[in-house]
């Protein structure tokens, strides 16, 4: 059982995250590695359509299956208390870190020692404090988990190609084999020949997700990333095609092939180095976002649940709407949509227009040799440390080319 003083200890901390005036995260706060920028960019809720989380007084302890740093399952207790309603999620909790947990619909319990105990880590997500934005200096660049890699295995390739892999910035969308394994919807295409670190060389392999170029998930993705031989990326958004057809799968898979046939004209080009489609169209305005929700009717197009289109953690790629060019990356905290595009625009003005990548709860980072946690004073220490990231796939690798 949680005493008073716990819950009252508990609340005090959970109040002083949810208010945010006059609290830590007012300062923006920045470090800076030689390959990359973080910054730690607080949220004005004031200006947004999005409510903080109110946590309601009573306070209890929630335990669940999880994994330590050395992948041992272990059990994982901490005090939560559960979040005023906002809407249309389903059933929250907060904990002193300002991480949220989804309580309802659970997994099976268990009972460990006379605690009943969660079989498996609930979902989660950065509930509380400032959008963390990430800018990569020169010689870094975003790449795309590579095919048939694992974040253990991926090093290695990676090396070969003249790059050091130094940790994730988010996931993109990812789905799941008949036997239940999860698979990233997406294509990728790598080739570093291409890249001034081996000028010349043709003897690296190219990375393809598929043979065709394009993909093919049920779901239909609109947008990606191509970056070119100098170290620029842009976006791709092919949301303006139409697809011809009697049903909307026919319309859907005529879209599919226009995007493929583009996809491999792009390819061709000798200064394309990569090239992904990941993801939904370009967001530049809030109706676009209503577009993407409707296009796929919860089903096909769009994989948002009606809750994930509320207050959940968000992963985004930023981008300048005229010149397309890439900007850097973002983690929102648990915001609604349309106010994840305003904190973009708070951040990289008026220009800016953003790209949806996590589809649910796991918007974090994880860096293989440094944690700015302390450095930006963040509460949640898992958001910029989340090893468990690194067993998913669709992620966004950070890679430092000399």
């Amino acid at each position: 059982m949680v005493n008073i003083a716990q819950s009252v200890k508990l609340i005090g901390l959970i109040s002083c995250s949810t208010l945010l005036v006059n609290c830590t995260f007012l300062k923006t706060k920045a470090a800076e590695p030689d390959a990359f920028r973080l910054e730690a960019m607080p949220i004005d809720y004031q200006t947004l359509a999005s409510k903080p989380a109110t946590p309601l007084s009573k306070v209890f302890q929630l335990s669940f299956y999880d994994y330590d740093p050395n992948w041992k399952k272990v059990v994982k207790t901490i005090d939560v208390a559960p979040l005023q309603y906002r809407g249309n999620e389903p059933h929250l909790v907060l904990d002193n870190n300002g991480r949220e947990y989804l309580t309802y619909p659970v997994p099976d319990r268990v009972n460990v020692e006379g605690k009943s105990v969660l079989a498996n880590t609930p979902l989660n997500w950065y509930g509380k404090g400032p959008a963390l934005v990430f800018e990569r200096k020169p010689g870094t660049l975003v790449i795309p988990l590579l095919p048939n890699h694992t974040y253990k295995t991926v090093k290695a390739d990676i090396e070969k190609t003249g790059g050091k892999v130094l940790g994730i910035f988010g996931t993109t969308f990812t789905g799941f084999t008949a036997q239940k394994e999860p698979i990233p919807l997406s294509y990728v295409y790598f080739n570093p020949n291409r890249l001034p670190k081996n000028a010349g060389n043709t003897d690296l392999p190219v990375y393809r997700s598929s043979e065709v170029p394009g993909q093919s998930a049920p779901n239909i993705f609109l947008s990606g990333l191509i970056t070119y031989s100098d170290g620029r990326s842009a976006y791709l958004d092919f949301s303006d095609l139409e697809g011809e057809g009697k049903t909307s799968n026919e319309q859907l898979d005529d879209i599919k092939a226009q995007i493929s046939k583009q996809l491999e004209q792009l390819e061709a080009q000798p200064d394309v180095a990569i090239v992904t489609i990941d993801t939904h169209a370009v967001i530049r305005k809030t109706s676009d976002i209503d577009a993407v929700v409707e296009r796929g009717e919860y089903k096909r197009g769009g994989p948002f649940l009606l809750h994930e289109t509320q207050s959940v953690a968000r992963g985004l790629r930023v981008f300048n709407d005229q010149t397309k060019a890439y900007l850097g990356s973002m983690i929102i905290p648990s915001l609604l949509m349309k106010d994840c595009l305003a904190v973009a625009k708070q951040k990289f003005g008026s220009d800016a227009v953003i790209q949806f990548l996590d589809g649910d709860a796991p918007a974090a980072a994880y860096f293989e040799d440094y944690n700015p946690t302390a450095d930006l004073e963040l509460q949640d220490p898992i958001v910029l440390n989340a090893f468990r990231l690194t067993a998913m796939r669709g992620l966004e690798l950070i890679v430092q080319y000399d």
